[in-house]
C-alpha cells in the first residue's frame, strides 16, 4: 500500500463532512406564482390570483439525492477504512503500526504523534519514511 492510498482516507472523510454540511443547509424554497381565472357564474369577470407556498417536490428530491450521495460516500469510507486497518494490523513493527494508525485513522499531525509516543516529530517522520523506503510490501488487495 502506498502513502497516497493511505492519504485517500482523509480526503473521503473531508468529502463526507462537506456533504453533511450541505445536507443541513438545504431549505425548502418558497415559491410564488400568478394565475388567471374567472367567476363560475355570469358575469364572467377575469381575475388574477396569487398562489404561494413551499416547493416540497424540489426540496425532497434535493434531500434524497444528497442522502444517496452521502450513503455512497460513507460506504466507500467504511470499505476503505477496513482495508487500511487490515493493512496496518499486518505490519510487524509495532511503532510503525502505531504511527500509521495515529496518522491515518485518527488524523493526528506529526507533532501530536511524537507527543503520544514520546518521540520527536523528526523521529516519527524518519521511522515513517524508513518503513516506506525499506519495508515496502505489495498490498495483497
Amino acid at each position: 500500500m502506498t502513502r497516497e492510498e493511505l492519504g485517500k482516507l482523509r480526503s473521503i472523510q473531508k468529502e463526507v463532512e462537506l456533504i453533511k454540511k450541505e445536507l443541513n443547509t438545504i431549505t425548502e424554497e418558497y415559491v410564488t406564482d400568478k394565475v388567471t381565472g374567472s367567476m363560475v357564474e355570469h358575469p364572467y369577470i377575469l381575475t388574477h390570483f396569487k398562489i404561494s407556498g413551499y416547493d416540497s417536490e424540489g426540496y425532497s428530491s434535493k434531500v434524497k439525492r444528497l442522502e444517496r450521495k452521502l450513503k455512497r460516500k460513507l460506504d466507500e469510507l467504511m470499505d476503505e477504512r477496513a482495508r487500511i486497518e487490515e493493512y496496518i494490523e499486518s505490519i510487524d513493527n509495532a511503532t510503525v503500526r502505531i504511527i500509521l494508525r495515529l496518522r491515518y485513522i485518527n488524523g493526528l499531525g506529526w507533532n501530536q504523534i511524537g507527543n503520544e509516543l514520546g518521540y520527536s516529530e523528526r523521529q516519527c517522520r524518519r521511522k515513517y519514511k524508513e518503513f516506506f523506503e525499506k519495508d515496502v510490501r505489495q498490498c495483497p488487495f
